[in-house]
């Protein structure tokens, strides 16, 4: 099992027809997805974040081969 990768999509996925922050197209079934953090999830996780410490990020969906390209595996 490889990180941060999740799918097949299913038909009624709750995300299909939403749209890949990196390559702007749909989502669609059987693709496979991985989440990217956006930003801290409240003031006190940006805080922490910029302690360095462990903290809870707010993520979005992208198509995991676009996370790929941009992240490397």
């Amino acid at each position: 099992m490889e990180d941060n990768k999740y799918g097949p999509k299913s038909v009624d996925h709750p995300s299909i027809g939403k749209i890949c922050l990196i390559c702007s197209e749909p989502f669609l079934e059987g693709d496979y997805t991985s989440l990217v953090s956006t930003q801290p999830a409240s003031e006190e996780d940006r805080i922490r974040m910029i302690q360095g410490r462990p903290y809870t990020s707010e993520a979005e969906e992208v198509h995991y081969n676009c996370y790929v390209s941009v992240h490397g595996k």
